[in-house]
């Protein structure tokens, strides 16, 4: 049997109102004040709850009865400004005693408690899931960078320890002035990797690209209110200025008529102290996608385009001082949380 509630000493209008409903000997002006504190006094609603299970219990013990508790969900799941979203309705109905004692008129107003109680609580869960669930939900697919600390190539049994080709950051695009370097070795002991062995060092006018993809292989496309951070280590070799240009790019056309747009760009001017140092940039797509080419080898300049749904690529740039170098490991682009 539940336990009887304990009540505070100044409790006597609660309590009066509980015991005047249970015997129903409620009157209308008493049930207008029972329904105002159980919307506005959450404590009062669970002192209710508590009250009703105890009294069903010791029915139960003095006379075998019936409690039927019924709760009804409605999940919405469905698409708001293009992002997902979920709405949850709950409704619950408290029953003591046979069924067929709801076809008296007496019972109309206990329903009308419980109805009060349970649109309560649907209301509630309503609001929680329209402001919690968003968060959990992602609004953009999270990207997987592909060989993000350079490791993939095995380069020790590379004469040189060097090579100019870089798996999964040459999509679309390659360049002489970027190479995978197992960077203690080419060095000679003065810098070692921030992890691994390899790293890849960026010259100037060099670039990395990488062609965005989710946990499961799928292209991350361009989406309004996306926010994405960049984020890994950079180590400047030279006393040349260095710096670091990234973006999110769609291409639209390879070379030799190659056309790209950017949907999102930062640049970033490297710290030439000695040491690794940490690397983070943010994307801020906004609400507007709608961009002009950013690069292009064609004679006629290409319209506007709405990169919406287009496929992103991220891309890498040494837009430093001439004989600028710096070292790149460990990236990471994950989605930045909305505000």
């Amino acid at each position: 049997m539940s336990e009887l509630p304990v009540h505070p000493p100044d409790a006597d209008e609660l309590t009066e109102l509980f015991a005047r409903f249970l015997d129903q000997r409620l009157d209308e002006a008493g049930h207008q004040r029972l329904e105002e504190l159980l919307r506005e006094d959450p404590s009062a609603r669970d002192r209710f709850a508590q009250r009703l299970l105890f009294d069903a219990d010791l029915k139960e013990a003095l006379e075998p009865s019936e409690l039927e508790w019924l709760e009804t969900r409605r999940v919405v799941l469905a698409r708001r400004d293009g992002r997902p979203a979920m709405e949850i309705q709950r409704s619950q109905e408290l029953r003591v005693g046979p069924r067929s004692r709801l076809d008296r008129p007496d019972p109309k107003q206990r329903r009308r408690i419980f109805a009060v109680v349970g649109g309560v609580c649907a209301l509630a869960i309503a609001v929680a899931a329209a402001v919690l669930l968003p968060g959990f939900l992602h609004p953009v697919d999270a990207p997987v960078l592909r060989n993000p600390g350079f490791e993939t190539t095995d380069l020790s049994l590379n004469p040189t320890g060097s090579t100019s080709a870089l798996i999964d950051w040459q999509d679309y695009f390659t360049t002489q002035d970027v190479d995978l370097c197992e960077v203690a070795r080419v060095t000679e002991g003065r810098i070692y990797a921030r992890s691994g062995r390899n790293v890849a060092r960026m010259k100037r006018g060099a670039y990395l690209t990488q062609r965005l993809r989710d946990k499961n292989g799928n292209p991350i496309t361009a989406q309004p209110g996306a926010r994405y951070v960049l984020t890994g280590w950079t180590y400047a070799e030279s006393t040349a200025l260095p710096v670091l240009r990234s973006a999110l790019r769609v291409v639209a056309s390879g070379r030799p008529a190659m056309i790209q747009y950017e949907a999102a760009n930062q640049q970033l001017q490297l710290s030439t102290e000695p040491g690794w140092q940490a690397l983070r940039i943010e994307f801020d797509l906004g609400e507007n996608l709608e961009r002009m080419p950013s690069d292009v080898m064609v004679e006629q300049r290409p319209p506007v385009l709405n990169l919406k749904d287009r496929e992103l690529t991220l891309s890498i740039d040494s837009r430093g001082e001439k004989d600028s170098v710096f070292y790149l490991d460990d990236l990471s682009l994950d989605v930045k949380e909305q505000p």
